[in-house]
């Protein structure tokens, strides 16, 4: 039967043989390079899942998760960490205000003077305290008035207030005028001082001589 259907397909047997024989020799090779092919693949397949270390692929997801919920749990603690610095600093003295002054005008601030002084200390919601020292011949004096939400229950000292505005940063501009204009007055009055004892010198010397 196989040889009537060549003999009418016009095949020659040998011919046929020759032509199964190379096609079963390519696939054959076909085959062979696939084969490499799927080891290959295999290979990287099992380096994927185990590692070069070994370990397979859900002991490294599961380990990479540990360590993902460890970052959250240090990520929790240093936010409560931030919360309790962020609270201390709140609650901490961050606004100061030092304003110097000649109590009594035992000298100006041009010769080395204005050693009173007073000091405000407060924290972010204005509360602490306003320290006065006043320096005078007999000695020091130190006075000091709490402030509670930028104000104090007791009336406050001009030097004291102008403390206060400075650590609240209030009328710090003004202030410094304020400062300048008696620094001018503060040198008028020595002029016009030393005006007058100049003035009474001479009217001294002129009557010795008078009377000489």
């Amino acid at each position: 039967m196989e040889s009537s259907i060549l003999t009418f397909l016009n095949i020659k047997l040998d011919s046929f043989i020759v032509a199964v024989s190379v096609m079963t020799i390519i696939m054959l090779i076909t085959l062979f390079f696939l084969l490499l092919d799927y080891l290959k693949i295999r290979k990287r397949y099992m380096e994927f899942m185990t590692g070069e270390s070994g370990k397979n692929l859900e002991y490294t997801i599961y380990k990479r998760f540990r360590e993902i919920d460890e970052l959250k749990v240090g990520q929790k603690d240093n936010d409560d960490q931030i919360a309790i610095i962020y609270d201390m600093v709140r609650k901490s003295y961050n606004k100061f205000g030092l304003y110097r002054y000649d109590a009594f005008n035992l000298q100006n601030s041009f010769n080395g003077g204005s050693i009173s002084f007073a000091l405000t200390m407060l924290n972010s919601s204005d509360n602490g305290f306003i320290l006065n020292v006043i320096h005078n011949r007999a000695g020091c004096h130190v006075y000091v008035k709490e402030i509670v939400n930028g104000e104090c229950e007791t009336v406050l000292a001009r030097e004291e207030q102008i403390s206060l505005n400075m650590a609240m940063k209030k009328e710090v501009e003004a202030v410094e005028q304020e400062e300048v204009e008696e620094n001018k007055v503060t040198v008028e009055q020595e002029n016009i001082a030393e005006t007058e004892e100049t003035v009474k010198q001479e009217n001294t010397e002129e009557s010795k001589q008078e009377e000489v």
